[in-house]
């Protein structure tokens, strides 16, 4: 028998009584929303207000250099910038708008409901799309001298763009609640059984394949056709980058370990076929002052991608110029460490081994340069002795000193003189499993025909000359494990101006190029004539091929 009611008499829906409720349930919704809108804005008043609550930093960056991007880009930039101005501050207002709108007409009218979700995701992704166009037409360079890495002021991290779209989704929840039926059929409950197995069965299927890409080895080094590593590891002004020495193209940019170490200044092969050490510092103040530095093992796998792992040894002052690892796996450094008064100048100049942490140490800079501040091409040239570029102990010439890690005392101006170095400063390197050495003449003084010498410290004379730079300058030079190849990079953008109007010395050539040597020269080469030393040496005549060419700074290699 039907159940008598008064509808008819009243002229209600049976809807009527919920409908509160569910305008309650989208409100709240909505009001979340602005809380997080304006979460960024409550927060500077707070600290204007108390100081204390503001527990970030105070990021600071740097840069010097032309930016030759057309000037359209920053006239774009600047509007968007004024329009995004206005825009951020205008979605919180947009949406108590919203909610008034909602309190008023939402009832039982789905449209009001949609619209206005739609004007607030619109506004939400207006906003986001108006930050991302800024930092793509004016991104922070990646030359710049920040507190933290610059590379975080271009990136938007998963976190970022979460809180930034979080408003959007309470919005369309809001929206979902308020246009939903107000009643609904019985269902019967879910059981739980099926619910437990679905699960299980997916919680198998990603511990599989999480043990699958765990143990999947990673793809071996590659290697050139004539045998040589396909990949070198450079450094790129402050950044860590792969060299496809193959293929050529730009270099592929390592990221860094952590935010505020990523100014990578030195790098070094491993023991391991594809295993580099890295050293990181901060910026500190941009010169000697307040830096700290760290050393991290690097991956390079066969498909030129590269990973940081872990760190190695704990953290040093000053910044590590060089480091160094001998065949048994004994990792040595260098660092430099400025003085507390003058940031601009050297206090003292280390060397030192990391799992033994001992230390030489010697006043002032010791590396290359009119300053000291260079690399020292620290190396090791058997299992206890250590080489590096120094200067005379009697203010003589630059010299190659030998230092004997057995030997008591830590006075790293004490250390002996394996050659001194008359008319051509640099860095040398030990040819492995010989006495011979490859040294580079790039003194400062040297600004024209810089070259690498082959030398054998216990004749004291130069065997030859096996590769010579022209027009442009040395930058970097390393050896492969086996001895047999020089990797040599060359800056053809030196500062040479001839001619009226002005033009590089170099003409046409690409700013930077990377040659590999090889210095075995080929069968039936004569022998040169020996030079006097420490004269000019006599041309080798090395096959030499380049390898690698660019407009990216190549500094520093490991290969």
């Amino acid at each position: 028998m039907p159940v008598p009611t008064d509808y008819g008499k009243t002229g209600l829906s049976p809807h009527t009584s919920v409908l509160p409720v569910r305008q309650s349930y989208s409100l709240f919704w909505w009001w979340m929303a602005v809380l997080l809108a304006v979460r960024e804005f409550v927060l500077m008043l707070l600290i204007l207000f108390v100081p204390s609550l503001m527990a970030t930093e105070i990021v600071s960056c740097g840069w010097t250099g032309y930016d030759a991007s057309p000037e359209w880009k920053w006239e774009l930039s600047a509007r968007l910038w004024q329009i995004d101005a206005f825009v951020t501050p205008a979605i919180p207002v947009a949406m108590v708008l919203c909610i008034w709108l909602i309190a008023r007409r939402g009832a039982d009218r789905p449209r009001v409901h949609k619209w206005t979700a739609f004007a607030g995701v619109s506004l939400i992704c207006l906003d986001y799309g108006l930050t991302r166009a800024q930092a793509l037409l004016n991104p922070m360079p990646e030359e710049a001298s920040c507190s933290v890495d610059p590379a975080t002021f271009n990136a938007f991290p998963l976190e970022y763009v979460g809180w930034m779209f979080a408003p959007a989704v309470f919005v369309m929840i809001g929206a979902w609640t308020g246009m939903r039926p107000p009643m609904r059929s019985a269902r019967r409950p879910l059981p739980w059984r099926p619910v437990a197995l679905v699960a299980a069965v997916t919680a198998l299927l990603v511990a599989v394949a999480v043990v699958i890409v765990r143990l999947t080895p990673e793809p071996p080094p590659a290697v050139a056709a004539d045998g040589t590593p396909r990949h070198a590891l450079v450094l790129k002004g402050h950044r860590l980058a792969v060299l496809d020495l193959v293929e050529g193209g730009e270099p592929n940019a390592v990221g860094a370990p952590d935010e505020r170490f990523y100014q990578y200044t030195g790098v070094v092969r491993d023991t391991t076929p594809g295993r580099y050490l890295a050293a990181v510092t901060t910026a500190g103040n941009g010169a000697w002052g307040d830096r700290s530095s760290r050393i991290y093992q690097i991956s390079v796998h066969g498909d030129g991608d590269a990973e940081v792992g872990e760190q190695v040894g704990g953290d040093y002052d000053g910044i590590i110029k060089d480091l160094a690892v001998s065949p048994q796996g004994r990792i040595a450094y260098s660092r430099a460490v400025g003085k507390r008064d003058s940031s601009l100048e050297i206090d003292r100049t280390f060397v030192g081994l990391v799992d033994d942490h001992r230390e030489w140490s010697a006043a002032g800079g010791q590396g290359f340069g009119a300053f000291g501040d260079g690399e020292l091409g620290l190396h090791w040239r058997d299992v206890n002795t250590l080489v590096f570029r120094g200067p005379s102990p009697k203010a003589g010439s630059p010299r190659l000193a030998s230092l004997d890690v057995r030997r008591p005392g830590s006075d790293l101006s004490a250390a002996g003189t394996l050659l001194t170095m008359i008319l051509g400063d640099g860095t040398a390197l030990t040819v492995p499993g010989e006495t011979r050495m490859v040294l580079s003449q790039v003194g400062v003084e040297r600004t024209w025909d810089q070259q690498i010498v082959v030398v054998d410290p216990p004749r004291k004379q130069p065997i030859g000359s096996a590769f010579a730079a022209g027009c442009g300058n040395i930058a970097a030079f390393t050896l492969d494990r086996s001895g047999r190849y020089l990797l040599v990079s060359v800056d053809n953008r030196a500062g040479q101006l001839v001619g009226d109007p002005p033009e590089p010395v170099c003409g046409n050539a690409e700013p930077h190029q990377v040659f590999r040597v090889d210095l075995r020269p080929p069968a039936g080469t004569p022998t040169p004539q020996a030079a006097r030393y420490p004269g000019e040496a006599t041309p080798l005549n090395l096959p030499q091929t380049p390898v690698w060419s660019g407009k990216s700074s190549v500094h520093g290699i490991a290969w």
